[in-house]
């Protein structure tokens, strides 16, 4: 009880600072901060009564961000160029905001030419690509794939469609190994295609989220095809599968960032553990996980873990029957226990609430949050401002 004190103290005030004083006590940025507070203290808490159970508060914030995010960055492109369409004055200054998604379709170009092949400034704007690039690495470093279930501005969309439907009205699940190789084959012909036309051809072409933040004007057939394209993509793989699989379906077989997370998840700190012991295969994990990070083979052959795709988002964990599924420390996951059995408790409370504190599910918890407070504070500020405004004009 006193470790989830404290660290909901540590984490609000974190939020304090990046939403309220940072925005000078405006009256929206305390309604967020109250609403930022309330979800982690919930979602702490209802930790404390059942494993897992947090999730559910995850899904709220995840949502929220993706259609404040909408929201705001809407209003910024219609406030400075009257549209959403990317103008060639954009284009030709750089000044196009640098997508998360565009980073691995980057690095290989620059690593060859030197050259950002994305029309972004290094540095001295909004989301300039040095921003970006650190602010990746920090993510990377520390939950790793996590961002996709915890920090991505646009994986709320999925989030949320994915639990409009009661129940699922298509299985997938025994399909995962080979939706995971298409989302890797896919993410190799992207980098590929992004070398050679020394573009990045998943921004240009198949982005399905480019309905909701900006596009090129649709002035030509290939600029109509591509626009048809969005379109398409954006309400198969974000609103219709999602409803019917239960899962997030552009996520998991689409996004290249996605699969270049998968890949560099390994230098994260923490990881899932599947207890193969306490496991009886009821494959509940496997039907619940929105990434199709498990499937029938990760349960029999007793793997100890998700597949490379795994989001760290929870889920799992809140639906294991035997509480076989939990976070761990990447660096000890591996480590033999000693003979003497399982770790012993702390005597003191003072001891025993610092082991709590180090629980790698709820430093874990800390950190995906944290990053999701510093990226979501600004736009969610500013779409709330946006809607106040709406509303008080309508009367």
């Amino acid at each position: 009880m006193i470790s989830r004190l404290i660290l909901c103290g540590l984490m609000s005030s974190l939020i304090f600072f990046f939403t309220v004083v940072v925005k000078n006590f405006s009256p929206t940025s305390i309604i967020y901060a109250a609403f930022l507070i309330f979800i982690y203290s919930r979602m702490t808490f209802s930790e404390r009564k059942r494993m897992g159970s947090g999730v559910i508060y995850r899904r709220i914030f995840q949502t929220v961000f993706a259609i404040g995010f909408c929201i705001a960055f809407i209003s910024d492109l219609y406030a400075e160029r009257g549209s959403m369409a990317i103008t060639s004055q954009a284009m030709n200054n750089s000044e196009l905001p640098f997508c998360h998604i565009a980073i691995p379709q980057v690095l290989v170009p620059f690593l060859i030419t030197k050259s950002i092949i994305f029309p972004a400034r290094v540095s001295g704007m909004y989301a300039a690509v040095s921003s970006m690039i650190c602010i990746w690495l920090a993510v990377t470093l520390t939950v790793g794939r996590g961002w996709c279930s915890w920090i991505c501005f646009y994986g709320g969309w999925e989030e949320g469609f994915s639990h409009v439907a009661k129940k699922r009205r298509l299985n997938l699940v025994p399909k995962n190994k080979e939706m995971r190789e298409i989302h890797f084959g896919f993410f190799f012909f992207i980098i590929l295609a992004s070398l050679c036309q020394f573009a990045c051809v998943y921004c240009e072409w198949f982005c399905p989220f480019k309905l909701t933040t900006e596009f090129f004007p649709m002035n030509s057939i290939p600029s109509l095809i591509a626009g048809v394209m969005f379109i398409g993509l954006f309400l198969a793989l974000v609103v219709v599968l999602p409803i019917l699989t239960k899962r997030r379906t552009q996520c998991s077989t689409l996004c290249p960032f996605g699969a270049f997370a998968s890949l560099t998840d390994r230098f994260s700190l923490f990881k899932i553990k599947i207890d193969s012991q306490k496991c009886t295969g009821c494959l509940k994990c496997a039907n619940s996980c929105p990434f199709g990070a498990i499937d029938i083979l990760t349960i029999q052959e007793k793997k100890g873990q998700p597949e490379i795709t795994c989001a760290k988002c929870g889920e799992c964990i809140n639906v294991c029957p035997q509480k076989a599924i939990r976070y761990e420390f990447r660096f000890n996951s591996n480590k033999k226990k000693c003979g003497c059995g399982e770790r012993k408790l702390p005597r003191t409370k003072l001891g025993k609430t610092i082991q709590e504190l180090l629980e790698p599910s709820e430093l874990f918890r800390f950190a995906a949050f944290s990053f999701a407070v510093i990226m979501s504070s600004g736009f969610v500020d500013q779409s709330l401002g946006i809607i106040f405004k709406a509303i008080k004009g309508a009367f």
